[in-house]
């Protein structure tokens, strides 16, 4: 690890650039997004010799990481290994996890991480307890979150015989159907901020929650993101009343689901798995072969994602709290 350096990153466009090109690819990592957020955010960057291999922010203060309550995750970032056998790929995560564990340590008392689910291998954390021969990091808890494939979406005459379909449960695909032959959905596609700021006020009062963001500071954030075609934002309409919407965040051929919700709780309103399915089918038209339904970690709405048929994978907060 001795090639291996850690410095600050002060060029917007050298960290964009590095996040286009990563296995992570995540609009929750780019600079605009992490620019927007509330608290003191530094961002870093992980260089072999001089080129950035990784790439990982925090929210600091004096000499603890902090979790934000306007992000679920900061996650750390992986260069996109290309033509390398899986044991190369495996050992260099490995010390350049390590070599971020040793970072955490000599420089903060206290941290509290949530990465996303790229960082998979915890033993750099478990070998310095193994060492240490005390409990100095630990897992305060597992999150999950779906991770849709969608490259076939399009590929077959049939959409009902398709891949994708055959893949969702039971109870969407009835949705979904009943959307078409009982309903007329009319999906638009582009960025309206008081549709995003109606919808998601009424979705959050629904469910007895108070909104946990700053909607006037995310709405302005994401017509920044809809100018630079960092988002793609769907909605339903029925008999002109718009009854659903669904917001992602794009980077390269990946997506992120960032937002969604219904106008009104009623019988037999099926439009968010219209607008759903039907925002997947004009993603990949777009060039989007993978989505990140972000977090199944609620009774209702995790069992809800699960029937789109994704793979599941599980993501960590990692703590050191002495």
């Amino acid at each position: 690890m001795n090639n291996l350096k850690i410095e600050k990153s002060k060029n917007e466009n050298e960290w964009n650039d590095f996040l286009f090109n990563s296995i992570n690819k995540n609009i929750y990592c780019h600079s605009d997004f992490i620019n927007s957020l509330e608290g003191k955010f530094s961002k870093f960057l992980v260089k072999k010799n001089k080129e950035i291999v990784a790439s990982f922010f925090l929210q600091e203060k004096e000499k603890n990481i902090k979790l934000s309550n306007e992000t679920i995750y900061t996650p750390f970032i992986f260069k996109n290994y290309k033509n390398r056998s899986t044991s190369s790929l495996n050992t260099e995560k490995f010390e350049i996890t390590s070599f971020f564990k040793k970072f955490l340590i000599d420089n903060y008392i206290k941290i509290d991480y949530i990465s996303d689910y790229h960082l998979n291998d915890l033993r750099p954390f478990y070998f310095h307890n193994f060492d240490k021969k005390e409990e100095v990091f630990s897992i305060k808890f597992v999150n999950y979150t779906t991770l849709l494939q969608i490259q076939d979406i399009n590929k077959e005459l049939d959409f009902q015989n398709s891949k994708f379909y055959k893949n969702l449960s039971v109870n969407l695909r009835r949705q979904y159907n009943y959307s078409f032959t009982r309903k007329k959905y009319n999906l638009i596609e582009g960025y309206e901020k008081e549709i995003f700021k109606d919808l998601v006020k009424k979705t959050f009062a629904r469910q007895n929650l108070k909104v946990d963001f700053d909607i006037d500071t995310r709405s302005i954030l994401f017509e920044k993101l809809n100018k630079s075609k960092n988002i793609k934002m769907y909605y339903a309409l029925e008999d002109k009343i718009v009854k659903s919407f669904a917001l992602f965040g794009l980077i390269n051929d990946h997506a992120v689901y960032l937002h969604g919700g219904r106008s009104e709780e009623e019988k037999n309103d099926y439009s968010l798995t219209h607008t759903l399915i039907q925002s997947f089918v004009n993603l990949n038209k777009n060039g989007i072969n993978s989505i990140d339904l972000e977090g199944i970690n609620s009774p209702n709405r995790g069992f809800y994602k699960l029937g789109y048929g994704g793979t599941i994978l599980p993501y960590y907060h990692v703590a050191k709290l002495k």
